[in-house]
């Protein structure tokens, strides 16, 4: 780098600056194995039933496609850890009660001022008209279990390695 010169407060921004770029590397920096979280991904965590990468799993949760070019290791162990602890309002279910039938939880894709389309929890788009529903809420938590005392330390690195990994194409 050549050299610059540099009034002492912009060499302390630029200081600061490189500095938070060790703190993202060590952010996103993890102990564990992809090739095992993929193994727990699919197996023991059962995420396929929520979520998506590529063209495998259920659109009720959050494409994870490439959740690792978005969310750092960090932020990914937190959500496996309290998954009520940050929901996007993107990812927020919402509860359709009709007029007749059972009450439908899924995923909100759009509404209009004709109907209501969702994805339900079977992975079935559905449009429900707005002369039938009697009520439309958001439910306020996730369905997304904690994985707290299902993973022990090992398989929560070797998840969150996994998770990091995907960077839009599913890992070879």
């Amino acid at each position: 780098m050549p050299p610059g010169n540099f009034s002492p407060f912009q060499a302390k921004v630029i200081v600061a600056y490189v500095r938070s770029l060790a703190e993202v590397a060590r952010a996103d920096s993890t102990n564990g194995l992809a090739s095992r979280g993929e193994v727990l991904f699919d197996g023991k965590g059962d995420c396929l039933d929520c979520h998506r990468i590529g063209n495998s799993g259920s659109r009720l949760g959050p494409d994870l496609t490439d959740i690792g070019s978005v969310r750092t290791a960090a932020g990914l162990e937190r959500s496996i850890l309290e998954p009520e602890a940050e929901v996007l309002p993107q990812n927020r279910l919402i509860r359709v009660i009709p007029k007749s039938g059972q009450p439908i939880t899924g995923r909100l894709l759009n509404q209009d001022t004709f109907s209501v389309q969702l994805i339900d929890r079977d992975n079935k788009l559905l449009s429900v008209p707005r002369s039938g529903i009697k009520e439309v809420m958001f439910l306020e938590s996730s369905i997304m279990p904690s994985y707290r005392d299902k993973f022990n330390m090992q398989e929560l690195q070797d998840m969150v390695s996994y998770l990091v990994s995907l960077k839009g194409i599913k890992p070879q």
